[in-house]
């Protein structure tokens, strides 16, 4: 329901704190897919995500890892792969669990 009242009000910058979290996988994909990606309702607002998922994080254009309170590393999803750093390590570690 808050994001639903926050893409009525058309506002410039959006800061979602996952938002995600509180639905399915499905539901999300479609909130993701029709409301907060790319080609979106807020497509050509600023949005700022705050997430744990790593399903949509190919499709946004910055992603900033924190850790401890500080930025440890910002880039695209294959710019954070290709550098092997803590994003990368932390992906490879979330795939190991969620195959188990």
């Amino acid at each position: 329901v808050s994001l639903a009242r926050a893409v009525y009000s058309d506002a410039d910058i959006y800061l979602m704190d996952d938002p995600l979290s509180a639905v399915d996988s499905h539901v999300g994909k479609h909130i993701f897919d029709n409301v907060i990606g790319p080609q979106g309702q807020l497509q050509k607002k600023t949005r700022i995500l705050v997430t744990h998922s790593v399903a949509f994080l190919p499709q946004v254009d910055m992603i900033v890892v924190m850790k401890g309170g500080e930025i440890m590393e910002r880039g695209t999803f294959k710019e954070l792969l290709d550098k092997k750093g803590e994003f990368a390590e932390f992906l490879i570690q979330h795939l190991a669990v969620t195959d188990q």
